[in-house]
């Protein structure tokens, strides 16, 4: 996947407008530099309008300056972390170290995941509304919850907005999962719900917490673990969260309604 900095080199490499040319060296420059002007600074520095850089933005393929802007500092943030050299692998013994971590975090947020668990108990149906990146945990716990008797619909996060504002989800049970960079549409699910309901888990990173609006009775937990930046790890502790939410759910009535195939 091409970078929103490779993009930017491009438009300043390959655009015939030399305003957008301009923006870019700009923003490539303030990059460098660790700088990360608002659209109303780089409209001043540039002497353009905010709807010219609403317009550059569109043509490095995000839907406006905002979103831009925070890729652009994941992506420094994601640079200026130096790869820390690996130990010499033993291959005698098994490493557990990483279990600890995650472990550790999981259990830190007890209160978040039995919360969670009883209100699936109390309403037997919850929405999850997965990032992109975290549609295939997503997918795994929907399997689970499914088993244990619980309606579950799940927002694809490429979904198109119309589609969700048909819904009401004024007392509705929500779970959401926001990691990764294509966190756009499902940020502005966020910005829809907001107004509507207060009954909602939020499970994200520190990259997103500008994306994610105030609520008062909106449950939050932060990915913050010393691993959390690596893939494989997230999606172990997001496992083993949702495991835990599982084994708290009652499925007496599910057991009830399709028989209880165990042995007597």
């Amino acid at each position: 996947m091409v970078s929103i900095y490779e993009r930017i080199e491009n438009l300043v490499k390959d655009n015939k407008n030399t305003t957008f040319k301009l923006i870019a060296k700009q923003i490539l420059e303030d990059f460098n530099n660790g700088v990360f002007k608002s659209q109303n600074e780089l409209a001043d520095a540039c002497y353009v309008s905010m709807s010219t850089i609403t317009q550059f933005s569109k043509s490095a393929l995000c839907e406006g300056y905002k979103e831009l802007a925070i890729r652009l500092k994941i992506e420094y943030e994601n640079a200026m972390i130096a790869p820390k050299k690996r130990d010499e692998i033993d291959y005698k013994e098994l490493d557990t170290r990483s279990f600890e971590i995650i472990n550790d975090w999981v259990l830190s947020y007890s209160d978040f995941i039995l919360s969670l668990a009883n209100q699936i108990n109390t309403k037997k149906k919850i929405w999850l509304a997965p990032s992109f990146q975290t549609m295939p945990v997503a997918r795994h716990f929907e399997n689970i919850l499914r088993n244990q008797g619980v309606d579950v619909h799940l927002m694809d996060s490429a979904i198109n907005l119309e589609l969700v504002r048909h819904v009401d989800f004024k007392d509705e049970l929500i779970l959401v999962i926001m990691t990764g960079r294509d966190t756009l549409t499902l940020s502005r699910i966020l910005e829809y719900i907001e107004k509507i309901t207060k009954n909602v888990y939020l499970i994200t990173t520190n990259n997103h917490i500008e994306e994610i609006p105030e609520v008062e009775g909106w449950k939050k937990i932060l990915i913050n673990y010393s691993l959390s930046n690596d893939y494989k790890y997230r999606v172990q502790a997001l496992i083993t969260l949702f495991l835990l939410v599982s084994e708290k759910l009652d499925n007496t009535s599910y057991l009830n309604r399709f028989g209880n195939n165990s042995d007597s």
